[in-house]
């Protein structure tokens, strides 16, 4: 309640203020010396003892608002311009100011610098918990999008491979499904699995938004443990793109990418396409890769190549449209067509081993995406809906036994066979057709310059048919149906005070979940049992709620704080499996629930001579009930499957360090770590409580620091080019993969893991081609993640990038 009597006070000191002093407003329009509209350059205003700041709209306008009236110097900053500083006088109650900036193709370094830190201070004044990664010097580098979050403070990528292979994503300990994906504000479950970040051309990346917990309401999503947001970069010039890349472990990946947009229909086209391939054949070792030289013999360990991973994936997407017209700021329909298909090496640990067992997978799907600011007065609008259609096929016949050498087993055949009539299980050719339908509409209320309500829903709904011919006839004629609903809708209001150095919000999110299967069950395992349709409904609404809040002490020190009352519901996949992953279905998964703490502060800018420091910290709380988690299963482990494993507890921080030297020298460090214990409470059989064990969450990194250096340097060699290189070191402490009890099996604890990174990255003069070389893992450890699924070695990487337009 404070906030809300808070604003009419203020108000009534603004307009009480206004009206015994003369002030001012600016307004203004900047354009580049093409005549296209300057979207999102960041603009700073000093003089008369103020400092202000704010960025261009997709028109290019900007304002300031209740200036003394007085001399100002107004700082233009874009990402494809020349920096401009202008002089004007403010002489008026109102004066309009036309700006032109110079569009060039390369940009100075501190321009880069300053851009990156405006947009995560800009997102931090609102109370989240962020990291901001700028992409666009990385994008010539043979880098992946996972690679750059790994190196981000709070973000651990759990990998299960090389090119391809699935990937989870842990946010200051909490994981799996609880951190959405998001490309420009749309769930990437949407775009189906061969357009997952890995295969997202880094070119076509603007930045990427790390939400550790709390996240903006606008991206209306269930994401109880953070976000991770895409931003796609906007056509503002007429463009394209290229880049080809190569590298060991069989890795060669090319894209191409470019716009069009005509100044005066407005009419905007925007296309790209990728080609990856992968024959993943690093080499691992360990307790998990043996094998048996003859029939009863010990196992021998071995180091061992991979040697049926192969990976192939392409896609394109096209974008057809107008933007920065009268009636709408972005009307653009969209279609993305991709295909993949993947030999599978393991199950969910090495321990199992095949040699046949393949994927493949397509996916079509149709966008439409709108938005208007001020539709009606003081209210923006933005719509998007999307239909996609994934077609996934496995393919499991030959029963043929592999192991580790590569090669069909021969102890008692010629060759050993799987008594199932399959690698893992029985023969399948398993189809599934999975249909979604995602809308997401927002709208935003301005009720003055300081206050703005939020109204946001997202509906997203599923289905699954299946079919597989390798069934008996009767059994594959009972046929299955999978259908699943989501709602969510958020009720948000925002305030500023204090000229702009409080910020608060407030939220409210109703959750709805609807999910239907109708299963093949077996009556028993026996060779007599029958085969029946199992229906099974659940159903369930929930509420929750949060607050964030942030104060500028000065212009480079923030602190914020958020709260929340989180829910997350359970996936598709998690409730009905995907066998070419090898999951089994939970069709009881709980929704999980929990309250989620952050509080840091951010210091950033600190000037000495030509050193330039920055400081970030968040220490966080997560009190989490029916936590979801993925463990494997069967006496092989051979499958996952998800579990509601009950309360999990988690406290924790991270820390990081940004520093330059005259903007050529630039090195970050960070720090992160969170205890994640076990609070579950039993029984014993008389029904006393048992004191919780309180161990460590198994198979999950707790602690992790990440150290990276880059030095840049112009005119090397050549006159107009540039030099960039880098290095990057990642520790991950030991954790354990099971129970945190030692002893057994000797495979409990996962050790302490160092990856070491260099490369480098050519730019000619002219920009328009680069060279880079990159050398990944070059101490060649042994990495691990996902239940000790060993990831490359030691490897080369090479790429060529092209800028045609």
């Amino acid at each position: 309640m404070f906030t809300f009597k808070l604003v009419p006070i203020y108000l009534l000191l603004i307009f009480t203020t206004s009206a015994i002093s003369q002030n001012g407003d600016f307004y203004g329009k900047v354009n580049f010396n093409t005549k296209e509209p300057v979207v999102g350059a960041y603009i700073s205003l000093k003089g008369n003892g103020l400092e202000k700041e704010t960025t261009s709209n997709i028109n290019g306008a900007f304002s300031f608002k209740n200036l003394p009236l007085g001399t100002y110097n107004i700082l233009f900053h874009s990402l494809d311009a020349s920096p401009k500083t202008i002089t004007v006088a403010l002489l008026s109650k109102e004066q309009d100011i036309k700006v032109i900036l110079q569009a060039s193709e390369f940009q100075e370094l501190d321009e880069v610098f300053l851009k990156s830190k405006t947009v995560q201070q800009k997102i931090i004044e609102k109370g989240f918990a962020v990291n901001v990664i700028e992409i666009k010097e990385a994008a010539i580098q043979s880098i992946q999008v996972n690679e750059l979050l790994d190196q981000s403070a709070g973000v651990r990528v759990r990998q299960s491979g090389g090119l391809g292979s699935h990937a989870h994503y842990n946010l200051n300990g909490m994981s799996g499904n609880s951190v959405k994906i998001f490309i420009d504000g749309v769930p990437i479950r949407n775009f189906g699995p061969s357009f997952s970040l890995n295969s997202i051309p880094p070119s076509l990346i603007k930045r990427i938004e790390v939400y550790k917990g709390v996240v903006p309401p606008h991206l209306s999503d269930d994401a109880m443990g953070g976000a991770i947001n895409i931003v796609l970069n906007d056509i503002t010039k007429n463009e394209l793109k290229a880049s080809v890349s190569a590298g060991s472990f069989g890795t060669y990946r090319a894209d191409i990418n470019g716009g069009y947009r005509n100044n005066k229909s407005g009419f905007t086209a925007r296309g790209s396409a990728f080609i990856n391939y992968a024959d993943n054949d690093y080499e691992v070792w360990g307790d998990q890769v043996a094998v048996t030289l003859a029939a009863g013999e010990p196992d021998v360990f071995i180091h061992a190549k991979r040697f049926h991973d192969r990976y192939r994936s392409q896609g394109g997407k096209a974008e057809f449209g107008f933007t920065r017209v009268d009636w709408a700021d972005k009307l653009i329909a969209g279609v993305l067509l991709s295909n993949m298909d993947q030999q599978i090496q393991t199950g969910a640990t090495m321990e199992s081993v095949y040699g046949n067992r393949f994927t493949e997978q397509n996916t079509n799907m149709y966008s439409l995406d709108y938005a208007k600011k001020n539709i009606i007065k003081n209210v923006d609008a933005n719509a998007f809906a999307s239909y996609s259609r994934l077609n996934r096929k496995t393919i499991d016949t030959i029963a043929t036994q592999y192991s580790w050498l590569g090669y069909p087993t021969n102890y008692f055949n010629t060759p050993d066979v799987w008594a199932t009539g399959a690698e893992a299980g029985d023969p399948t050719l398993q189809q599934d057709i999975d249909q979604t339908i995602n809308t997401r509409v927002n709208l935003a209320y301005h009720v003055d310059d300081n206050n703005t309500i939020q109204l946001n829903h997202l509906l997203n709904t599923f289905t699954r048919d299946s079919d597989d011919p390798m069934l008996p006839a009767a059994e594959n004629a009972l046929k299955e149906d999978r259908e699943y609903l989501k709602s969510i809708v958020t009720l948000s209001f925002e305030n500023k005070a204090f000229d702009e150095k409080l910020r608060t919000s407030v939220f409210g999110k109703f959750y709805t979940m609807d999910r239907t299967s109708r299963l093949r069950t077996r009556s028993s395992n026996t060779s007599t049992a029958t085969i029946f349709i199992e229906e099974n409904n659940i159903t369930s609404n929930d509420f929750g709620f949060g607050a964030t809040i942030s104060y500028s002490l000065t212009p480079k020190i923030t602190v914020f704080g958020s709260a929340e009352k989180a829910i997350r519901l359970p996936e598709a996949n998690e409730v009905f499996g995907n066998v070419s992953a090898n999951l089994n279905p939970s069709i009881n998964l709980k929704p999980e629930h929990s309250k989620n703490y952050n509080l840091g502060f951010t210091y950033e800018n600190i000037t000495f001579n030509k050193h330039t420091f920055g400081i970030t910290s968040n220490l966080f709380i997560r009190d989490t009930e029916d936590l979801i988690m993925q463990f494997p299963t069967g006496s092989n482990e051979e499958f996952y499957e998800n579990s509601n494993i009950g309360k999990i507890y988690t406290e924790g921080f991270d820390f990081t360090l940004d520093y330059n030297y005259n903007e050529k020298i630039f090195f970050s460090a960070n720090t992160s770590y969170f205890n994640a214990r076990d609070y579950n409470v039993t029984y014993d059989t008389n029904g006393n409580p048992i004191t919780p064990t309180y161990e460590r969450l198994a198979n999950t990194p707790y602690f992790t620091m990440n150290y990276n250096l880059k030095y840049k340097a112009k005119d090397f060699i050549q006159k107009g080019s540039s030099l960039s290189s880098y290095t990057n070191l990642l520790y991950v402490h030991d954790f354990f993969r099971h129970s945190s009890v030692l002893g057994g099996s000797g495979k409990t604890v996962i050790p302490n893991q160092v990856s070491l990174d260099t490369g480098f990255a050519y730019t000619f003069p002219k920009n328009k081609v680069t060279f880079s070389f990159d050398i990944k893992n070059i101490l060649n450890n042994q990495l691990f993640d996902n239940y000790a699924l060993q990831k490359p070695g030691r490897g080369f990487y090479g790429k060529l990038s092209f800028t045609i337009l």
